[in-house]
């Protein structure tokens, strides 16, 4: 059950740029079936973070527990430095923003696939082999994070508040990887 709140937080805290709650917004802005357009966007999340949950299992039954905590560490930190980064990559064109649904959906898929949440997700299932907490953790934080950007527009990013937040979430983060891969080497005492 540990599982499911350190994905939350996580999660949470990787997402809070807004990155996929300012598209979902401008998606759903530009969409006239935004009902299936969101289902499609949380469908692919599931998919992608059951995917990640079920290799983190894996990996927990065959990897010691100092490999996977250096994972997680990795995971941490690799989200920090997303978080911090200023040239953010987009995540859709405008072709995205008009195109049928079977393409929309594989696409959202295929955009979801090896993101920082699902890594987090996989790192995270691996300490513990509970994946299905883990990708139940990480979808509330997902959801948690986005929720701003979808009830207030993806303008929202441009505040200072949500720039403090990001930059919170981001410290929070790099304390938390740095902590993560010193106790994978024994540099911290229990």
């Amino acid at each position: 059950m540990d599982a499911i709140m350190v994905a939350l937080v996580a999660v949470a805290l990787a997402n809070a740029d807004g990155r996929t709650g300012r598209f979902l917004s401008r998606l759903l802005g530009a969409r006239d079936d935004r009902r299936i357009v969101f289902g499609i966007a949380v469908g692919s999340f599931i998919v992608n973070a059951v995917i990640a949950a079920i290799a983190g299992a894996i990996a927990n039954r065959m990897i010691g527990q100092g490999i996977i905590a250096l994972l997680v560490a990795f995971a941490l930190l690799s989200a920090a430095v997303a978080l911090a980064w200023r040239g953010r990559l987009t995540l859709t064109d405008d072709r995205t923003l008009t195109a049928p649904l079977p393409l929309l959906a594989m696409r959202l898929l295929l955009i979801q696939f090896g993101d920082r949440s699902h890594f987090l997700i996989g790192a995270l299932a691996a300490t513990s082999g509970a994946g299905h907490w883990a990708a139940a953790g990480g979808l509330a934080g997902w959801t948690i994070a986005m929720l701003p950007f979808l009830a207030f527009g993806p303008a929202l990013a441009d505040r200072l508040g949500a720039k403090l937040v990001r930059w919170g979430a981001a410290l929070i983060l790099l304390v938390w990887g740095l902590r993560s891969g010193m106790a994978a080497f024994g540099m911290l005492g229990h």
